[in-house]
């Protein structure tokens, strides 16, 4: 495992005499049960898992941005789709003229 950095100060043996590691300090090597609970307890934090984890919410974000704006030109795309063209239906359609009779049968 690679090296801890104590998030609060923390007493460690260090050659058999009590030392106090203060926040933001380098631990000493310690077994891995220690590290696990340092860990675990938020006393402690490893920068690699750190920083792996910062680029991992990094990807995480674009790839939520990316959906996000595929989805907002889908929609965009289905409401186009879906409206009329004003100039359009006008011009196809003159509705300030009444309606033509239809013709007498005979």
């Amino acid at each position: 495992m690679s090296k801890l950095i104590a998030l609060v100060a923390t007493a460690v043996l260090v050659d058999g005499v009590r030392t106090v590691i203060e926040p933001g300090q380098e631990l000493p090597d310690l077994s891995a049960h220690d590290q696990r609970e340092l860990l675990q307890a938020g006393a402690a934090q490893n920068p690699a898992d750190t920083a792996a984890q910062a680029k991992a919410d990094a990807r995480a974000a674009a790839a939520a941005a990316a959906e996000f704006e595929a989805a907002r030109e889908r929609a965009q795309q289905a409401q186009e789709s879906t409206s009329t063209d004003a100039a359009a239906v006008t011009a196809t359609t003159d509705l300030t003229k009444p309606a033509a009779k239809p013709a007498a049968r005979k």
